[in-house]
């Protein structure tokens, strides 16, 4: 009876004291916008929808972290993307058709003062980087985002590594294909390291993503930026090669013509032996006009080679602007407007005419 009744006592000590080093936080964010755009269907209508955020996606998560001792605690996050229009959850795709519980990260991990080790579904390396160096942080519509699908945005079943110095950020993982009797189909790799010295940053990147040992889909990037005053300036390059047809079968095509099950196959086959080439460059500026109001302006453009499995190029370029008003730490109000525009084979980037206008106003709260 005495044995029993001190395990009880030691259990509940040890229980509060791990309950007390413990934190689980529920965040997110809601995001709705009222977007019109021209040219929207190959007949070249224009379209008026409710749909997710300009910049960002609507998200709801739980993340967590537990201290071992010695600066070291066990973390963990889950996020799942949804629509706030039709509750639908985003990461959906022909092998998930329902959507996946976390699809935009699920990973358990330890911290330190050497840096995080997390495992599970991340950001890939590319998408880490340019979160930080695009002024739009990566917007959240396809045609404001497009620069940056050469990233593929996240990947399954990785092993990473992310540390920062005193102003050196340093990341790299690696993506477990998962195939018997292979170590290179499906597998992904990246690494990224950047440096903020004042108030200049620079940053680079490198990865690749694998459908077998000789298919793969590359990109790299370089890009800076520079804060003066309330402006922020921004500079980058991102390119890119694609040995799998992913890149334009998976994101970047939307013509009818192109989009078919024996278009589609035929650009992945074409895609092995004349691979898709990319060239995107970008500018832009942030200006912070008061304490409230920021206005963000920025130009891509994408130089492209053997689109679709064929020998040929095109262009691609896109500007555009934003506006966002802080009602509160937590809830923004904001207005953009973007332009785009494809040349040669580039055309089978857009559903009809060569260029599409869009313009939209929403509202943004985090919690």
């Amino acid at each position: 009876m005495k044995k029993s009744l001190l395990a009880l006592a030691l259990g509940s000590l040890f229980a509060g004291s791990a309950f007390a080093q413990t934190s689980v936080t529920l965040y997110g964010i809601v995001d709705q916008s009222v977007r019109f755009q021209t040219n929207a269907d190959a007949a070249n209508h224009s379209q008026t929808q409710l749909t997710n955020g300009a910049i960002t996606n609507s998200r709801w998560g739980l993340k967590g972290s537990e201290a071992l001792g010695n600066n070291l605690k066990a973390i963990f996050q889950l996020e799942n993307g949804f629509d706030p229009d039709t509750g639908r959850a985003n990461q959906v795709s022909t092998a998930n058709p329902g959507g996946r519980l976390f699809g935009r990260q699920a990973y358990v991990g330890l911290a330190g003062d050497f840096g995080a080790i997390k495992l599970g579904r991340q950001y890939t390396e590319g998408f880490n980087l340019f979160g930080d160096f695009d002024p739009l942080t990566i917007g959240n519509y396809d045609n404001n985002a497009w620069p940056f699908f050469l990233t593929q945005f996240r990947a399954d079943n990785v092993a990473s590594y992310s540390g920062s110095f005193k102003g050196l950020n340093v990341g790299a993982s690696y993506g477990f294909g998962e195939v018997a009797g292979s170590m290179t189909k499906n597998q992904y790799w990246g690494t990224r390291a950047s440096y903020d010295f004042g108030p200049f940053g620079i940053g680079g990147v490198y990865q690749e993503v694998r459908n077998s040992a000789s298919e793969k889909q590359q990109m790299w990037g370089l890009a800076g930026k520079y804060s003066i005053g309330a402006a922020k300036v921004f500079v980058g390059y991102v390119g890119g090669r694609d040995a799998t047809g992913t890149i334009d079968n998976g994101f970047m095509n939307r013509s009818a013509a192109s989009t078919t099950p024996a278009a589609q196959a035929a650009t992945a086959a074409g895609a092995v032996n004349t691979p898709r080439k990319d060239t995107i460059g970008y500018v832009g500026l942030t200006y912070q006009v008061t304490p409230a109001l920021a206005v963000t302006g920025v130009f891509y453009g994408d130089h492209i080679e053997d689109k679709n499995g064929a020998s040929n190029s095109g262009n691609r370029y896109t500007g555009v602007l934003l506006a966002e008003y802080s009602l509160s730490k937590r809830t923004q109000v904001y207005g953009t407007i973007d332009y785009n525009k494809v040349t040669g084979s580039a055309q089978s980037e857009m559903p009809g005419k060569n260029n599409q206008t869009g313009v939209a106003a929403g509202i943004r709260h985090i919690f």
